[in-house]
Order: C-alpha cells, then sequence, then structure tokens
C-alpha cells in the first residue's frame, strides 16, 4: 500500500485501509520491497540527491511500510499513530528518502494533529524542508549537518527549497532559525537563500511583508508578524556584521530593506513590550 505522488503513481489522494494484519509488514514479499527500493531511487533523483545516495551502502529498511500503512488508516488516527510510532528511525538515506516520498504527500490529507506531527517525526527530511515537532528537531538539524551540507547537491536542495516564500506561520518560523542558526558557519549557504528568494520570489516574499506590516498597526499583534520578521533575521543581522558580503551579491537587491525593516520593527516592539 505504497503510495509515492500524485505524479509519479497518478493518484490524487492516499490509499485507504483498516491495518488488520499489520504483522505482514514485517516480512514483506519480494516484489513490495522491491517497490520500496524504486520509490527511493526515484526520490532521489526527484530532489537530486542520487549522487549522495549512490554513497549509501545500508538497505532500505521496512519503515516506509509502516508509513504507508498508517497514512491508509489514517481514517482510524488513533491506530494509525499508534503504527507510525513502531516505524524505527531511518538508518540509512535510502530509508530517509523512502519515508520522506510517503509522509510528504501525505500531510495535505492528514486532518489529525498528532497524526502528522509523528509523520514528520519519522521522516527527518520532511520535517527538514516543512517543519518538525519539537521533538523531531534534533533528527531533522543532524540530517542537515551530516549529510545534506557535506554535499553540493544537499546544498542546493535546502536553498531551492528555502528560498520559498513560507507557506505557514510555523514553517516560517522554523526556516527563519534555522539560517540564523547557520548565518556563522554557513554564511554563504544563507546568502545563496536570501539572493535565491529576491531573485525568484520577490514579489511574494514583500507581499508577506506587507501583510505583516498591516498586522503592526496600533494595537501591533506581533504574532501575526513575528514569524515573517523571524524569516528575514539572519539576513539583518548579516547586514550589521558583513554588509560587504551583501553587496557583492547582486542579486540581493535593495528589496532586501523591506523585510529587514519589518524585522527591526518586531525588535522594537518585543522590547517595548517585555
Amino acid at each position: 500500500m505504497l503510495w509515492s505522488t500524485a505524479a509519479d503513481e497518478g493518484r490524487t489522494v492516499p490509499p485507504e485501509g483498516d491495518l488488520t494484519d499489520p504483522q505482514e509488514l514485517a516480512d514483506p514479499p519480494p516484489d513490495v520491497s522491491a517497490a520500496v527500493v524504486r520509490l527511493a531511487v526515484r526520490t532521489s533523483a526527484r530532489l537530486r540527491l542520487d549522487a549522495p545516495a549512490a554513497r549509501e551502502h545500508r538497505p532500505v529498511g521496512a519503515g516506509a511500510l509502516l508509513l504507508a500503512a498508517a497514512v491508509g488508516a489514517r481514517a482510524r488516527s488513533d491506530l494509525a499513530a499508534e503504527v507510525v510510532r513502531a516505524v524505527p528511525a531511518a538508518r540509512s538515506l535510502w530509508d530517509v528518502l523512502a519515508h520522506h516520498a510517503v509522509v510528504a504527500p501525505a500531510l495535505r490529507h492528514c486532518a489529525d494533529p498528532v497524526l502528522a506531527g509523528r509523520l514528520r517525526d519519522a521522516s527527518p527530511l520532511t520535517a527538514l524542508l516543512d517543519r518538525p515537532t519539537p521533538s523531531g528537531e534534533s533528527a531533522a538539524e543532524l540530517l542537515l549537518e551530516d549529510v545534506l551540507l557535506a554535499h553540493p547537491q544537499g546544498r542546493r536542495l535546502v536553498t531551492t527549497v528555502y528560498c520559498e516564500p513560507p507557506a505557514s506561520p510555523a514553517q516560517a518560523l522554523w526556516r527563519g532559525r534555522l539560517l540564523d542558526q547557520l548565518r556563522m558557519p554557513e554564511r554563504e549557504l544563507v546568502l545563496d537563500v536570501y539572493e535565491a528568494a529576491l531573485l525568484r520570489h520577490t514579489a511574494e516574499h514583500l507581499a508577506l511583508v506587507r501583510d505583516a506590516r498591516l498586522s503592526l498597526t496600533v494595537p501591533p499583534d506581533l504574532p501575526a508578524a513575528r514569524p515573517v520578521a523571524r524569516w528575514w533575521s539572519a539576513l539583518a543581522a548579516l547586514e550589521r556584521s558583513h554588509g560587504r558580503s551583501l553587496k557583492a551579491r547582486s542579486g540581493i537587491t535593495r528589496a532586501y530593506l523591506e523585510g529587514v525593516r519589518l524585522h527591526r520593527q518586531v525588535e522594537r516592539l518585543e522590547a517595548s513590550t517585555a
């Protein structure tokens, strides 16, 4: 009962099942095991992580099958959540890719927030690219530091995804925190993200900034503005400490000042209300 993506399988929604024989997942037939391997290979190609994946000699485990079964049983979210709890941690990059292929497209069909959180926790790549729960943050950060930042393809993936306008306040807060965390050890990567954002998604980012500013009229709604401001925090700090590096990036146009001003406005309001 595997579900990769709608494009891969021609489906618009995940399949459904009842989990009547979950023990069978412990010893899947060869054709099902082969399907999981193909899923991981396709995902590595789609994300352009095929080069680091080719170095991985550890096999794909049973975690993707358990995750697919849980997604199929999402109508019984309590039972599905228990199945996710049984998913072993990803042991290889192939596991990471297979887990992501199952979880990422399933989240939009998962109405139960507890189940959605457990699915994210079981898929560190999904958590990293979307947002983790607090308990999944360390695994997502470890994947970033040990795997993605160690290879040009991984760095390119982070730049491509993180430059996009955040899809939710929670995602904006997560990405903003991570960019700020990487600001000193990975300054060039962080600048790559902001430069790509201003080259590819200027209008969308500035629209988010304008909406956040509207929420700061009297009385200011700081929780509404904070996520967008947080996304710009690393660039605001780099402007102060490494202004020349910003000027050397032709793609970082003066449009970035709108985001930096929002960040500093939120900073001042937070300080005045502390």
